[in-house]
């Protein structure tokens, strides 16, 4: 069965494209926009592109300059500036949300679509990688035992690895929000930020972003100006890691406390905390009559490998997978 793209999906993928030819003089082409379009987080085969450009041109939103490319036609200004007014009032946090809510990961089956983290580098840091990565789930630093690797030039979903490249998928914690949302629990993501960590024990949070006052993901802002440090973690138990932090109404808390159990017993982690009603969590107050309930980022493997000195393209979340095709890590 081939999971449907939505038309979320396809709009924001198309808006792309527009903007970045919004912001050429000349005519480009399909592989400058594939290029484009990877370093912004969209990771098209050069075929997809080709697809969206026709859908766009029919639609009058681009214009044709045949072996030259293509450029931005009137009507697709006027598209781009509605999308972009809408933007300003969405939110990251609404697009996690409705990642979480796509996922149909199946606790009873173990099988299912999950929201996956790209990790891209430099093909010869394979073994390092790999090895963090090993080393972040013997620690419960991840949320999910899976990962998968793409070699270069493979293809996967809407993932295109280049020449000398490999990629790294795992498993987002917005995975688990999925599953707590397909159960009847809503939930809201409040904040991302930093958790400091002493003698293998996480203590507070040291630094909060707000998902609704940001139009920037929180935990991205943390690993790019290198305020992490995990491989201390790994090697002492104390140093500083990006996580969140979302809420769920205080009825929910048993119900939550039990699929998070089966979680854990399916080798599932990265559970900061789980506070009770009304109770502080990681020192961060909740609203009345809620749980605060914290996770470990899906940005972790990427700022490790960061600061080993590994050069990593970081796209967290990025795509639904299906967890069949990734393998377990041990």
């Amino acid at each position: 069965m081939v999971f449907p793209r939505t038309q979320e999906d396809v709009y924001r993928k198309q808006i792309e494209i527009l903007r970045i030819l919004s912001e050429q003089s000349e005519p480009v082409g399909s592989s400058f926009l594939q290029r484009e379009m990877a370093r912004r987080g969209f990771l098209l085969s050069d075929r997809t592109i080709r697809y969206h450009l026709k859908i766009l041109e029919e639609r009058g939103l681009v214009e044709s300059h045949e072996k030259a490319g293509r450029t931005i036609s009137k009507a697709g200004l006027e598209e781009l500036s509605r999308a972009l007014a809408y933007e300003r009032v969405g939110s990251i946090s609404t697009w996690y949300i409705s990642l979480a809510y796509r996922t149909t990961y199946s606790l009873d089956s173990g099988k299912g679509r999950v929201v996956a983290n790209v990790f891209m580098f430099d093909k010869k840091f394979e073994s390092k990688a790999l090895q963090i990565v090993g080393n972040l789930y013997s620690a419960n630093l991840l949320p999910a035992p899976y990962a998968k690797v793409l070699e270069e030039e493979e293809e996967y979903e809407d993932i295109t690895v280049p020449r000398s490249k490999m990629a790294l998928l795992t498993v987002c914690n917005l995975t688990i929000d999925g599953v707590l949302i397909h159960s009847g629990i809503p939930l809201i993501l409040r904040y991302g930020g930093l958790v400091q960590f002493l003698k293998w024990k996480p203590v507070r949070f040291v630094e909060l972003i707000a998902y609704e006052a940001t139009t920037v993901p929180p935990l991205e802002v943390f690993v790019y100006k290198r305020m992490t440090s995990i491989l201390n973690i790994l090697r002492s138990g104390s140093g500083m890691i990006p996580a969140n932090i979302r809420e769920i109404p205080a009825v929910a808390r048993d119900q939550t406390s039990e699929i998070l159990e089966r979680l854990r017993k399916a080798g599932w982690g990265g559970i900061l905390a789980f506070g009770m009603p009304n109770e502080a969590v990681l020192g961060v107050p909740v609203s009345m009559d809620r749980c605060g309930l914290s996770m470990i980022g899906g940005l972790v493997p990427a700022a490790a490998m960061n600061e080993l000195g590994i050069e990593v393209e970081t796209y967290a979340p990025h795509c639904l997978v299906k967890i069949e095709d990734m393998r377990r890590i041990y």
